[in-house]
């Protein structure tokens, strides 16, 4: 009889295919019994088209956000963090190290538990394309190798989907790394407008002028500056000084507040006299006489034993230069004079001409907002309200800050004294730090940069004093402060999200290629389970050759030869030898069901199986004796028994149609009431069979193993003799 090798031709009441012999006797999927539930076919979770679907989605999705993410940060900067009071699940720390490595590792897990499931699969998928090696198709584990070896073995079978599901595998296990390095946090400034802050000064001439406490106040600090190196205190920048505001008490990280206010400028215009003496009038005093370059002069005597150190130091008004006559308004003269260091000890003079000018500007102060002090200063325009600072008498004449009319209070003439001295004291105490006071003297413009430097600190200081009273209003500011930012880091971001990208079209592909495949083959339960293996290969005679401790070398040795398939009609792993290319049929498993005209039709045909020699008496047992035979009682079989066996071998063997082959068949039991007997029992007699399953075991016992590692299963009720 020639091999069939369509469905086909099986369906127009030809005989099942050849290769299929050892599954002749199960029964077709939907018909092991009246009202049976057909069987669906077993699918795993993570290969079922939804979860694939929202997998892949997932993944594109999250791919296109980092992107997204990446120019948004890079266009504005970052991302803002929640404050500090806020929820700490959304703290920077969660949002930059635990959140992106916990989205992508439930992402992960699930592709990992399809790459099981892939890997679990695929012996399936081989056996349904039909003949192929026991290496091939019984003995691949893909689930238990390594990742080299899955690799290794992927490339020899040519398993192209198991290597592109590994490969998928190994790139996945990047993503936590590169999620946890994707979000930096960093300090960057951040710009708040629409501020007001609440101003408490307004320009005007401050009515305890006349008692010289800010005066005095601002020499005592210039005098402290120079000695400790103090920078000008709040609202003070250089010459400027700004109305006083109150500063936002919420505590920011290296803020800036920019606020619009008014704000005093105060030039002291020094210059160096256009001509000096130092002369002795013929006693022990000496005298210091200079003039401007506006042609004013003045002069000071003094007497240079009258301190120890041998310095002097001052600072007297030019009378009769400019257009005021009040001695608080007019120009002043800073001198001083020591001795060099020579054998002579030759007496040296120095004086610097200052005339004070002061306007008034609406302007931008930057002021500091850790230590309140103003950084920058940026003029808008002239300060046009009325006041009688830059209107009224005053009319804007600035104070010289260091003469005053006398007195007759003891205490505001002592304050003038302090005034003069104090910052007088505080330029030459400048100039005689290291390297000394005579470098200061030899250079034209020496006491000129110092002068300027210390007596404009003190101006600008009596100005925030003098020239500013109290008032309250609103004044528009913005702040800029460093705030934590969440950035996108570009490098990881665009490392992500092409791994991300990659994973889900080979999802995608995997999924839509394997998909197709799994057609092929019929399976009812997780492949993982020894039942569901014994399920599949109980009726499969090759079975037979196999024990429970055989080892894989051994287990191919033995298989060696065969070539393995799973039958279309019932999913059953059979095994023939070498027959060649065996067709199977492509797309949705059709079920072959069985035509129902004799039981003769249904037994083996001697020369298309490959174990039909295994039912004989010749070598089909490994180690002696079958295993059916090691079932049968001791002693062996009655001769008669012997050979009434060895007649139904020939008659299989042959391919005898007999009468009474044919009936002898006929008694065997239906497959779906006699699951529990195998193949080769079936063949014997009734009373023989009655015989041997009575000296077996007759009580009821449950499934267990024996110590060589077997697993077996005694009958379920006595059988009696």
């Amino acid at each position: 009889m020639s091999r069939m090798s369509t469905p086909d031709a099986y369906s127009a009441g030809m005989h099942h295919p050849p290769s299929y012999r050892d599954a002749m006797y199960v029964p077709s999927r939907g018909l092991v019994g009246p009202g049976a539930l057909e069987p669906k076919r077993y699918r795993p979770m993570t290969l079922r088209t939804w979860v694939v679907a929202v997998v892949v989605l997932m993944l594109l999705g999250l791919a296109i956000a980092i992107e997204a993410s990446l120019a948004y940060s890079n266009k504005n900067g970052g991302f803002a963090t929640p404050e500090r009071n806020a929820l700490p699940t959304f703290s920077p720390r969660f949002l930059t190290a635990f959140f992106p490595t916990l989205l992508v590792a439930g992402l992960l897990l699930i592709w990992q538990s399809s790459d099981r499931s892939y890997k679990e699969l695929q012996p399936y998928i081989v056996l349904a394309r039909g003949n192929v090696t026991a290496a091939e198709g019984l003995l691949a584990n893909y689930s238990g190798l390594s990742v080299y070896s899955t690799i290794v073995n992927a490339i020899k079978f040519r398993h192209y989907l198991i290597l592109l599901s590994t490969v998928v595998t190994l790139l996945g296990s990047f993503l936590q790394p590169l999620a946890g390095s994707i979000i930096q946090p960093e300090q960057r400034p951040q710009t708040t407008n629409g501020i007001f802050v609440q101003s408490s000064k307004t320009i005007g001439l401050a009515p305890d002028v006349g008692q010289l406490n800010a005066f005095q106040a601002a020499a005592g600090f210039a005098e402290a500056a120079v000695f400790h190196g103090l920078p000008d205190p709040p609202f003070v920048h250089g010459g400027w000084s700004v109305a006083e505001f109150v500063l936002p008490d919420k505590p920011v990280l290296d803020g800036v507040l920019f606020v619009n206010t008014t704000a005093i400028q105060t030039t002291p215009n020094c210059e160096v006299p256009q001509t000096s003496t130092l002369s002795t009038p013929g006693t022990s005093s000496f005298t210091i006489q200079a003039t401007n370059s506006a042609g004013c002069s003045a002069s000071v005597t003094f007497d240079p034993e009258s301190t120890t150190s041998g310095t002097q130091y001052g600072v007297v008004s030019v009378e009769n230069c400019g257009q005021s006559t009040q001695i608080e308004f007019e120009p002043v003269m800073f001198w001083f004079f020591h001795r060099k260091t020579d054998d002579i000890q030759t007496p040296e003079g120095a004086a610097v001409f200052c005339h004070p000018t002061i306007k008034a500007f609406n302007v931008v102060a930057e002021t500091n907002l850790n230590n309140g002090s103003i950084s920058s200063i940026t003029g808008l325009d002239i300060v046009t309200t009325s006041n009688n600072v830059t209107g009224g008498t005053q009319n804007g004449q600035a104070y010289n800050s260091l003469k005053f009319a006398n007195s007759s209070d003891t205490f505001v003439q002592a304050r003038a004294t302090s005034i003069r001295s104090g910052v007088s004291g505080a330029i030459f105490r400048y100039a005689s730090q290291v390297p000394g006071v005579q470098p200061t003297f030899d250079d034209p413009n020496g006491f000129l940069n110092i002068t300027n430097r210390v007596y404009t600190q003190h101006l600008s200081i009596s100005a925030k004093s003098i020239y500013f009273v109290d008032g309250t209003s609103s004044a528009p500011a913005k702040m800029v402060s460093l705030v934590p930012r969440l950035l996108i880091d570009p490098l990881p971001a665009h490392a992500l999200a092409v791994v991300l990208t990659f994973i889900g079209l080979s999802a995608l592909f995997l999924h839509i290629v394997h998909s197709r495949q799994r057609r092929r083959f019929f399976l009812a339960a997780s492949p993982g389970s020894i039942a569901h293996i014994i399920s599949m290969t109980a009726h499969a005679r090759f079975g037979e050759k196999l024990y429970p401790y055989d080892d894989d070398e051994t287990l191919a040795r033995k298989l060696a030869g065969l070539s393995f398939s799973l039958d279309p009609r019932t999913g059953a792993v059979v095994a023939d030898r070498d027959v060649g290319p065996v067709t199977v049929p492509v797309g949705l498993v059709t079920p072959y069901t069985v035509t129902p005209y004799s039981q003769a039709e249904l037994r083996p045909r001697a020369s298309s199986s490959a174990f039909s020699a295994t039912i004989s008496s010749e070598p089909y047992y490994d180690d002696g004796q079958s295993q059916s035979s090691r079932l049968l009682p001791s002693p062996a079989l009655s001769e008669k028994h012997r050979g009434h066996d060895r007649a139904s071998s020939r008659d299989l063997e042959e391919g005898s149609s007999s009468r009474g082959s044919v009936q002898e068949m006929r008694q065997l039991p239906a497959y779906s009431q006699d699951d529990a007997e195998s193949s080769t029992a079936r063949l014997l007699r009734p009373a023989d069979e009655k015989r041997r399953l009575g000296a077996i075991n007759r009580d009821t016992r449950s499934p267990s193993s024996s110590p060589r590692g077997a697993v077996f299963s005694d009958a379920d009720t006595q059988i009696s003799g």
